[in-house]
């Protein structure tokens, strides 16, 4: 798996995190490296370009994982997450991979096709709310 960063500068002025009492909601997180690529993505020299879908939902799982540690919390802690696909046809490969990560009583989820992202080689996007009250 591709190494997780959360220094990566957001294309926006916004935080990556914020945090409300116990409360923490994840800006959009996506595969983009700090190098401006994106990864999971291989050109060919004939021009054709492949992206993993899998792995960059493991790249984008593992930056919410790394902003919530900033503030204690771990994925457990999440209680919803919204996902933006660029192609529906991505779907089973993105839900296998999110499926390493969360169970059928993890966090609520919403899945949304979009038009595009703001890189054409992002094909996913998620934002995330944890909550530290969760906690038992």
């Amino acid at each position: 798996m591709e190494k997780n960063s959360n220094t990566i500068k957001p294309l926006g002025n916004y935080p990556p995190l914020r945090r409300a009492g116990e409360w923490l909601y994840v800006s959009g997180m996506s595969a983009r490296q700090a190098d401006g690529q994106c990864a999971g993505v291989l050109r060919e020299a004939d021009g054709s370009v492949t992206i993993d879908v899998a792995l960059q939902t493991r790249v984008v799982i593992g930056k919410i994982r790394d902003a919530l540690a900033g503030e204690g919390a771990t994925l457990s802690d999440c209680v919803s997450l919204t996902c933006y696909l660029t192609d529906m046809r991505d779907f089973d490969a993105y839900n296998r991979a999110y499926g390493e990560h969360f169970s059928i009583d993890g966090p609520a989820r919403t899945t949304i096709a979009v038009h595009q992202l703001p890189h054409p080689d992002m094909r996913i996007e998620i934002t995330a709310t944890a909550c530290l009250g969760t906690r038992q």
